[in-house]
């Protein structure tokens, strides 16, 4: 999730930009827990779901991945490195990623763990081999999705009322809202451990995953420093060329939607060819938006704009993994059933609201703990596991 930098060495815009990702990430998956449900037709829950899809739906796990690959780079460069501990530190992950998949079934340490392994074998190959190998990896999940049509799903619903009784039937039954936590553990333990090839039709496969964490490790690999020779003007350009690229695309996209039934995550009524053509313009579009996100980033840590919000996020970023877990650890107590049970209670509108909260409660806590610790609990735990020694955490 982070790069085994020391903190004197620290790269600020990789921590602005992890703590900016960090509430994409948070703010969808909070949709998890029944917010994603079409029952919801009130005008406020129909914008503020439009608002997730566009902007921040698969935009934001694109950007957390590229990440990935950008901080295993700076592991690879750093003088400690062997593939031993590389090893190691993703076996750590891998159980900190089983541990949290009992919780929530959206764990993405797994994921990262197992792709991360992947990526020890193919890193040292030519940039040019790995941006190929990129490519064809995104595009797996269109023309998989070619392949395989309806790919079984059986959602969404007809119409509202039966999405509405759907609805009531997972607050009644689901495990999630009646089970005790025994039950809720139980439950998720059958989906381990993550398959990062079973949705490989699907715009959120692993295959996906891997193909930004290629991305991510060529950008520091070779185009590094052509992003720091970019001058603010171009910067601000690419950025705003990318945002208008990305939401005419989506915009498109949420045309093709409403006219010919296109979905990318739920079984579409479009034809093969309308679904093929609204896949690549979904993938367009989320490459397109996740690079405006990169590089909205990139113009703000270049500027004196806000400079005190930059370092509460920076903050933030530092300790993305105990920010990653502990909004698991909130959530499940809010809506799961031996907690406060608001799973498939609460609409759009209001799981917004609580991420907007719970990830500004997280930005304080952790600019004041980065003030006195090193790293994050979680981060210090990972490298204390990744060393097999005790690592210093107090400054």
């Amino acid at each position: 999730m982070t790069a085994e930098v020391d903190e004197t060495s620290r790269i600020a815009f990789l921590d602005v930009l992890r703590g900016v990702a960090l509430f994409g990430i948070l703010l969808v998956n909070v949709f998890s827990f029944g917010a994603d449900y079409p029952a919801w037709s009130g005008i406020a829950d129909q914008l503020v779901w439009q608002v997730k899809h566009v902007l921040f739906e698969t935009k934001f796990w694109t950007l957390y991945s590229l990440l990935f690959g950008m901080g295993f780079f700076l592991q690879t460069q750093s003088s400690g490195y062997t593939t031993a501990r590389s090893l190691r530190r993703l076996g750590v992950l891998m159980v900190f990623g089983c541990l949290h998949a009992l919780l929530f079934e959206g764990d993405i340490l797994m994921l990262y763990a197992e792709l991360g392994l992947l990526l020890l074998l193919l890193f040292r190959l030519p940039t040019k081999w790995l941006l190929s190998l990129a490519l064809l990896l995104l595009l797996s999940f269109p023309f998989g999705h070619l392949l395989d049509v309806d790919r079984g799903d059986d959602w969404p619903a007809e119409n509202v009322e039966e999405a509405s009784t759907w609805l009531e039937e997972e607050r009644m039954d689901s495990p999630l809202a009646v089970g005790s936590f025994t039950e809720v553990l139980a439950f998720h333990a059958a989906f381990l451990p993550e398959r990062f090839w079973a949705d490989w039709q699907y715009p959120d496969s692993g295959l996906l995953v891997l193909a930004c964490f290629l991305v991510g490790f060529c950008i520091m690999r070779g185009g590094w420093v052509a992003l720091q020779r970019l001058t603010r003007r171009q910067a601000v350009s690419i950025a705003g060329g990318l945002w208008v690229l990305g939401l005419l695309l989506m915009g498109f996209e949420r045309y093709w939607s409403n006219t010919v039934g296109y979905a990318p995550f739920e079984r579409s009524d479009a034809t093969p060819l309308q679904v093929l053509g609204g896949d690549l313009v979904y993938l367009a579009a989320t490459l397109s938006l996740t690079g405006g996100w990169f590089f909205s980033v990139w113009c703000w840590v270049q500027s004196r704009w806000l400079i005190g919000v930059r370092g509460l996020i920076a903050s933030t970023g530092q300790m993305s993994l105990t920010g990653y877990v502990s909004q698991t650890l909130i959530f499940t107590t809010i809506f799961y059933g031996y907690g406060f049970g608001a799973a498939f209670i609460w609409g759009p509108a209001q799981v917004v609201m609580l991420a907007v909260v719970v990830y500004a409660v997280q930005v304080v806590l952790s600019h004041w703990w980065c003030q006195r610790f090193r790293r994050g609990p979680a981060e210090w735990l990972w490298r204390c596991l990744t060393h097999w020694r005790w690592q210093p955490i107090r400054r």
